[in-house]
């Protein structure tokens, strides 16, 4: 099945992870949608939201054809191996809020990689999953609005290298992408890691919903792999350059420089020395 989401054929193929799709209405995870193969979860669990798909349903595909990321950029998605999902939310809260969504499933994500990979595991702002320093992962939260911009729900992706071998990551991503395969030597068990997640992100979910980011802040700041170091914030129009001092309540990234400290909403972080 390629661009498509339609039961048959993709539906058709051997779902492992149907015995993980439980819970109640609402629940992450408590309806799954699996195909072989798409172009994007993202665009497939839009359709599935236009169609009145509940909170909690979650789109998995084996692989993706046209995988998305941040800034509309290509996510390599080789089959079989990895975890790309898109997960229905349907939150109350301001779609200001939105975006400290990503940070918020960041936290579920690292707790849910530490079990296999501890000690391995860091956040790079805004959405980023590192083991050893390299990207293994990546998370966007994208808004749905209505005519008079109000927020009908949220489509969060997260996809996640977890047996991708060293000899299958393209040579443009040599020395920036990593797996929990190649950072442990090890693989893993991708069902168990995803119910693991759903359970996860179901609790940090509900927590941001009624306390926003401060209620995981804390524990966000555990696996935060930006403190202390020099960074480049570019927003596409200028870029910042200066020492990151933290992460604050509304889960902005603080950021010293010459002029004192910038509190930066959004932006694309490079940063010296992270792939040494």
């Amino acid at each position: 099945m390629r661009g498509r989401s339609q039961a048959s054929p993709g539906q058709a193929e051997i779902n492992p992870y149907r015995s993980i799709a439980s819970g109640p209405a609402g629940r992450i995870g408590c309806h799954l949608r699996y195909f072989g193969e798409v172009d994007s979860t993202q665009r497939v669990a839009a359709e599935f939201a236009r169609n009145g798909a509940s909170q909690g349903t979650v789109i998995i595909a084996e692989r993706q054809s046209a995988g998305r990321g941040r800034l509309s950029r290509t996510w390599h998605s080789p089959g079989g191996v990895n975890l790309y999902m898109t997960v229905i939310l349907r939150p109350r809260m301001p779609l200001a809020e939105v975006s400290q969504l990503s940070l918020v499933a960041g936290v579920a994500v690292a707790q849910a990689l530490e079990t296999i990979a501890p000690g391995l595991v860091a956040l790079k702002w805004p959405n980023d999953i590192w083991l050893r320093q390299r990207k293994a992962g990546g998370i966007i939260a994208e808004a749905v609005t209505d005519a008079a911009h109000g927020l009908l729900c949220v489509l969060l992706g997260i996809g996640l290298n977890l047996n991708l071998g060293s000899k299958d990551i393209p040579p443009e991503l040599s020395g920036k992408a990593t797996s929990v395969l190649i950072a442990t030597g090890r693989k893993c068990d991708r069902v168990q890691l995803a119910a693991s997640l759903f359970n996860l992100l179901d609790l940090r979910f509900k927590e941001a919903e009624a306390g926003g980011f401060s209620a995981v802040r804390k524990v966000y700041e555990r696996y935060f792999a930006l403190s202390g170091r020099k960074v480049t914030v570019s927003d596409g129009r200028m870029a910042t350059t200066g020492i990151v001092r933290g992460i604050d309540a509304d889960g902005a990234l603080i950021l010293e420089t010459g002029n004192g400290l910038n509190r930066i909403l959004t932006g694309d972080v490079s940063l010296e020395g992270a792939y040494d």
